[in-house]
């Protein structure tokens, strides 16, 4: 079978490699449709920790083969990828916290993924789909879960006001939630136009860029005080410090961009938690209990009501064996996008 296999820093290269066999409690699922995540991105352009790898956790496929103690009656199924593979027995698992997994693996990250023309993943990680969600749409129901157990995790509620500082294709589904949701009102940041009308149209009641908006001035404006929860979206420090600012005394922070490692933070960050008596989360994933959590199966039943769109968060389709030059565009920042759909050649 064809992959794209991430062999080291900035090396990913598209070659024939087994189509694996599943093994006992596993199942060969046929990729028809696989979404690049930023994650993805980052491995590539700063390296991993492991190499050759297959990457991709977003992907959805049609079950061809299982292996033994699996129901035969699931050759033929649709079915999403659910990329964590927690062990199940550890205290975190056993509390629910399957992101927390002492010893957990995941799909297209520490072990092959679905940037291929088939992956073998568990059984109990093929998220059985109606025949009416296209793979397409199932490709994305790992980055909406993401959004989903955002605003879980800010405990946020109808009727709420919400700020979303990023409007890449995380920041753009947590709109779409907080309009499903019935936020009083969607606040969203981007210093791309382009993604700030896509967050209009996904949603969003207002949106400011940075580049000629104060942010923090332009929130109180509309709120007063403030927003009741904030979301940090773009992985950047100077949003960091802005969910602060944009959020009200008492109110929620929620963390879910992946920032640089090698930035600092002023110490005012903590004075200014403190002072409004803020509280602070960071979101890891999407899962809770029982496996692989609501956020899943509600990311299912919106897609089939029409509720949250994935056609609108899809910008570029290319066949697989393009991967390396993508990549390559991606990382040097010359290609605009949201959503980029892989397609494996074989079955499309």
């Amino acid at each position: 079978m064809k992959a794209a296999v991430l062999e080291d820093k900035g090396v990913l290269t598209v070659q024939d490699v087994p189509t694996p066999t599943p093994k006992k409690w596993h199942v060969l699922l046929q990729v028809k449709a696989a979404s690049i995540c930023g994650s993805d991105v980052s491995r590539y352009a700063n390296g991993h920790r492991m190499y050759p790898l297959i990457l991709g956790h977003e992907c959805a496929g049609i079950i061809t083969a299982v292996g033994a103690g699996v129901d035969a009656e699931l050759v033929g199924k649709r079915a999403a990828v659910i990329p964590l593979i927690p062990c199940y027995e550890c205290e975190e698992c056993e509390r629910g916290g399957y992101s927390a997994c002492h010893s957990y693996s995941f799909i297209g990250s520490r072990q092959s993924g679905g940037f291929a023309d088939y992956v073998e993943i568990p059984a109990r990680n093929a998220l059985i789909l109606p025949d009416d969600v296209s793979f397409e749409a199932a490709a994305l129901i790992e980055p909406s879960s993401v959004a989903r157990h955002i605003l879980d995790i800010g405990d946020f509620k109808a009727g709420q006001r919400a700020a979303v500082l990023g409007a890449g294709s995380i920041g753009l589904m947590v709109v779409q939630w907080l309009r499903i949701l019935k936020a009083a009102l969607i606040i969203c940041t981007d210093i791309s136009d382009e993604n700030l009308a896509a967050a209009r149209r996904l949603g969003a009641h207002v949106t400011l860029n940075p580049k000629r908006d104060n942010i923090p001035a332009a929130v109180k404006k509309l709120t007063g005080s403030g927003v009741d929860l904030a979301v940090e979206a773009a992985g950047a420090p100077q949003t960091l410090l802005q969910t602060l600012q944009v959020t009200r005394p008492r109110g929620s922070v929620v963390f879910g961009g992946n920032q640089p490692l090698d930035a600092a933070l002023p110490m005012s960050f903590i004075e200014d938690t403190m002072r409004k008596e803020l509280r602070l989360n960071g979101c890891f994933m999407s899962y809770s209990a029982p496996f692989p959590g609501h956020e899943w199966t509600e990311t299912v039943a919106a897609v089939r009501s029409g509720e949250l769109n994935t056609e609108a968060m899809i910008s570029h389709h290319f066949p697989l064996s393009a991967a390396p030059e993508i990549f390559a565009q991606i990382a040097a920042r010359q290609l605009p996008h949201q959503k980029i759909i892989l397609l494996p050649e074989k079955g499309n």
